[in-house]
C-alpha cells in the first residue's frame, strides 16, 4: 500500500520524569514493554517495543555533572516478533530469544553501566547473560553538553531490538550552553529518523532469509544489509511540522540501521550546524547538505523568519543505499524526510547563533606517543554475509 506522505503531525517524545531526586543522584525507572503503535494515518496500530511504552522512547535530560541512577526494566514476552537468526553468536537453541541491555550511545561511562552486549537480561531478569553484574546503571555526566542516545545492544539482536523501537534521546546541558540564547523551549525540536518497511497488514517487515540459506540455518535473518522503504521521524511516517518565522533548533538523531542520509531543504536555503556527536562545536557552519551516518547526531538550527506564511519547504534526503554507491533514494519515498509548514511568528524571535559557541581543546600530533596503522579487513563467512575484522597483531585485537 503506497502511503501518503506529509499528512501525520509530528509526535514530540516526553521528557522522563525521574521516581527521586536525591541530594547525590536522580533516580529514573525505564520500563521495556510491548505495545501497538500507529506510525501513518493509513496504517493500523502495529505491534512494536519501547521505553514507556513510546516510540521513540522518552528523552531523558540532565544536568552537567548531575550523577543519575537508571533502572532499565525488561518487561518484554518471551517470544521475540522478528525472525532470529539462530546461526549467529548468543542466538542458538536454548538462548532466551528475548535479551535487553540498554547503552547509553556516546556516554563516557564505567564499564559496569556501558550496556556490554553480553550484559543481558530477560523479563523480570529471569535469565542474565555471563556478564551481567547490576541492575542500576549510574551515569555521572562530566562530559561535554550534547546529545547522546539510549539503545539496545544485545549481542546476536540489537537490529532486532532497535529496529522494533528500543531507542531514545539524552540530553546533557550546562549554564554556559543556556547562556548561549539558542533557540529553546518549543522552538528546540528532537528528530529521530529511521526507516521501516511494513507487511499490508501494516506489521513492521523484517527479512527472514539471505539467499540460499544454509540447511542447517533455513531462517538467516542477518543479510548484508537491509533498508526500510518509509522514512520514519519521531514515529510517524513522513510528519510535517508547523514552525513560525522564526529560528529553530533541531537535535536530529540518525536511529537507522543501516541507512545514511543526505539532508537538505528543497528551498535552497542553508542549514546551520552548531554541534556534532560530542557536543557543540567551536563556531557555527553553514552547510548545504548534512550527512549522517548510523547513530551519529546533528544539532542543527534552521531559520524560517524569511520565509513566506504558507510556504512548505522539505528536508530531502539524496543519499544512495549502501552509502554511497548503492541505489539511489526514491525521490517520492526514500528521498523524503519531513515537511515544514510555515506560518506567522507568535512572539518576536529574540534567540541568537553566538559566533562562538563553545573552547574546544586541540590535540596536536606532536602529542600522540604511538602511532598504529589499523586496517579493517572485509571478507564473507560460511553463509557469504559480510564479515569485518581487525587482523590480528602484537598491539591490535580482533573483533568478530
Amino acid at each position: 500500500m503506497a502511503l501518503r506522505p506529509f499528512v501525520d503531525a509530528l509526535p514530540i517524545p516526553k521528557v522522563l520524569k525521574p521516581k527521586l531526586r536525591h541530594k547525590d543522584f536522580t533516580y529514573y525507572e525505564v520500563r521495556m514493554q510491548e505495545f501497538f503503535h500507529q506510525f501513518h494515518r493509513d496504517l493500523p496500530a502495529t505491534k512494536v517495543w519501547g521505553y514507556e511504552a513510546q516510540v521513540p522512547g522518552p528523552t531523558i535530560e540532565v544536568e552537567q555533572g548531575e550523577e543519575t541512577h537508571i533502572q532499565w526494566m525488561n518487561e518484554l514476552p518471551e517470544n521475540h516478533f522478528l525472525p532470529i537468526d539462530k546461526s549467529l553468536h548468543a542466538c542458538h537453541e536454548g538462548m532466551p530469544e528475548v535479551r535487553t541491555v540498554v547503552h547509553l550511545h556516546g556516554a563516557e561511562v564505567d564499564p559496569d553501566s556501558d550496556g556490554y552486549p553480553d550484559a543481558w537480561y530477560t523479563n523480570n531478569y529471569k535469565k542474565c547473560g555471563p556478564c551481567f553484574k547490576q541492575k542500576i546503571y549510574k551515569y555521572e555526566n562530566n562530559q561535554r553538553p550534547t546529545a547522546l542516545w539510549y539503545h539496545d545492544h544485545a549481542t546476536g539482536i540489537t537490529r532486532l531490538n532497535v529496529y522494533a523501537g528500543l531507542a531514545g534521546l539524552y540530553f546533557i546541558r550546562n549554564e554556559q550552553e543556556k547562556a548561549l540564547n539558542l533557540p529553546s523551549g518549543i522552538y528546540e525540536i528532537p528528530l529521530v529518523i529511521q526507516d521501516k518497511t511494513f507487511n499490508e497488514d501494516g506489521s513492521l517487515f523484517y527479512p527472514a532469509n539471505v539467499d540460499n540459506p544454509p540447511p542447517t540455518y533455513p531462517e538467516v535473518s542477518v543479510v548484508p544489509g537491509f533498508a526500510g522503504d518509509t522514512i520514519v521521524v519521531n514515529g510517524k511516517a513522513w510528519p510535517f511540522l508547523e514552525v513560525e518565522q522564526r529560528k529553530y533548533r533541531f537535535r536530529i538523531l540518525n536511529a537507522s540501521n543501516e541507512r545514511f542520509y543526505r539532508m537538505s531543504l528543497d528551498s535552497g536555503q542553508q542549514m546551520i550546524q552548531i554541534g556534532s556527536d560530542g557536543g557543540l562545536l567551536h563556531k557555527p557552519v553553514r552547510l548545504d547538505e548534512l550527512i549522517l551516518g548510523p547513530a551519529e547526531r546533528a544539532d542543527v538550527i534552521i531559520d524560517f523568519s524569511n520565509q513566506s506564511v504558507g510556504a512548505s519547504i522539505i528536508l530531502n534526503n539524496t543519499a544512495r543505499n549502501p552509502f554511497d554507491f548503492g541505489e539511489e533514494a526514491d525521490p517520492l519515498t526514500t528521498g523524503l524526510i519531513i515537511e515544514f509548514r510555515v506560518k506567522e511568528a507568535s512572539s518576536e524571535d529574540t534567540s541568537s547563533i553566538p559566533q562562538t559557541l563553545s573552547v574546544i581543546k586541540k590535540s596536536e600530533e606532536c602529542d600522540a606517543k604511538k602511532t598504529r596503522d589499523i586496517t579493517l579487513d572485509v571478507g564473507t563467512d560460511i553463509y557469504n554475509r559480510l564479515l569485518f575484522i581487525l587482523p590480528t597483531r602484537k598491539d591490535v585485537c580482533s573483533v568478530f
